[in-house]
């Protein structure tokens, strides 16, 4: 069973939209296949790609090429120059159909967006059929600081037959069942302080990225064994680590330093997931050829575990780059308000900070473009994942 697992990252999902735009596209062609997956778990943007493709398919890779190339801040958020002078409390407080709260942005088009391009009866449908087994998405409850797991599908079937609300814990995290609908995917974006806390049955919810940004947990309990992981940050490599002597020039701005702390809070922990799955895959392979029978013994007396294939895919550029390189073209399109916004995070050298908010055509469709072709030139490994 394969599974699509979606990272958080604001404007940087047009990556995933590029590299979906390949999967679905020329290599679906090529191997002769559907290649839409069974299992789909995203987080914060990734939630929304994901119901995108729960609600439609291999079908989704047009629109979502469309939305992300076309993209208009005002797509997004609203920001207006009496926002900025309003004073501090006008400023920061949101009213929402889903809440509100503290929020530097009005996300009004991103809900209008949310509620009516989606096909979440399609999305209910395709569930209810079987024809995808189950959609999770990850949202942060700011009461408990739990990352709550919203799981529709099987997992939801089988929670329904034991309790209306049966949930499963961990330390940091809850399985909940739950029927998906705009409020939890917007829940899962609520990027704290850019977007307002979302209430979901009574409880505030923020971005699940603060937790569990690249959620692998429901792939895995759902007993997937191939899975496509989507991440928009740079694998980090021995070029790109400082040498011994290198960083004492002038001191990080609070722009970088709050861009890196963005990087560090939200896209890192999958590293580590991934490693500890091939740990998991290295004994397991390492017991099947030493000890005959020996999954089969583990089924029985203790658990099923399985060897679970992955692609990690992620950006070949650094993305913060990119929008550093790009905003000064952009600039001059933005309106005064939002120009007045950028202005002060912005980085001569990099912009982390300002990559996760630039929602514009010019720089979405170059990391959309970008998705593409690191999809393409990653074509054999993805085709033996999923052929």
């Amino acid at each position: 069973m394969s599974a699509l697992v979606l990272s958080g990252g604001g404007a940087r999902g047009a990556y995933e939209a590029g590299v979906l735009r390949f999967v679905y596209g020329p290599l679906a062609t090529r191997l002769g296949k559907d290649l839409a997956p069974d299992v789909i778990c995203g987080t914060s943007v990734g939630a929304l790609t994901g119901a995108w493709v729960a609600a439609q398919g291999m079908a989704a890779t047009t629109t979502l090429s469309y939305f992300w190339r076309e993209l208009e801040p005002q797509h997004i958020y609203q920001m207006r120059l009496r926002d900025l002078i309003s004073g501090r409390d006008a400023f920061l407080q949101r009213r929402t159909e889903h809440g509100g709260g503290t929020a530097l942005f009005d996300p009004a088009p991103l809900y209008e967006h949310v509620r009516h391009a989606i096909p979440w009866s399609a999305l209910h449908e395709r569930i209810d059929k079987g024809i995808v087994r189950a959609f999770a998405c990850a949202a942060t409850d700011v009461a408990s600081g739990h990352c709550i797991q919203f799981t529709d599908g099987h997992a939801r079937t089988r929670a329904e037959g034991r309790a209306a609300d049966s949930v499963r814990e961990t330390a940091t995290t809850t399985m909940r069942a739950a029927r998906i609908g705009p409020e939890h995917v917007l829940a899962s974006a609520a990027i704290p302080f850019v977007f307002p806390p979302v209430s979901v049955k009574g409880r505030w919810m923020v971005d699940g990225a603060l937790r569990q940004n690249t959620p692998l947990g429901p792939a895995l309990q759902l007993q997937c064994d191939r899975m496509l992981v989507i991440g928009v940050k740079r694998q980090r490599t021995d070029q790109t680590v400082a040498l011994p002597g290198e960083g004492f020039g002038p001191p990080p701005t609070a722009a970088t330093i709050a861009g890196r702390a963005l990087n560090a809070l939200m896209l890192d922990p999958i590293e580590e997931d991934l490693r500890r799955i091939e740990r998991w895959n290295a004994m397991l392979a390492w017991g099947a050829e030493t000890y005959p029978g020996f999954l089969d013994r583990l089924a029985v007396e203790h658990r099923a575990y399985r060897i679970v294939q992955s692609v990690h895919m992620r950006p070949s550029e650094d993305i913060g780059r990119i929008a550093a390189r790009l905003y000064p073209l952009i600039a001059p399109s933005l309106s005064w308000a939002s120009r007045a916004f950028f202005e002060t995070i912005v980085d001569e050298a990099e912009a982390d900070l300002v990559s996760y908010f630039l929602f514009h055509k010019r720089y979405t469709r170059e990391l959309e473009e970008l998705g593409y072709a690191d999809a393409e030139k990653a074509e054999t490994e993805l085709g033996d994942l999923l052929g």
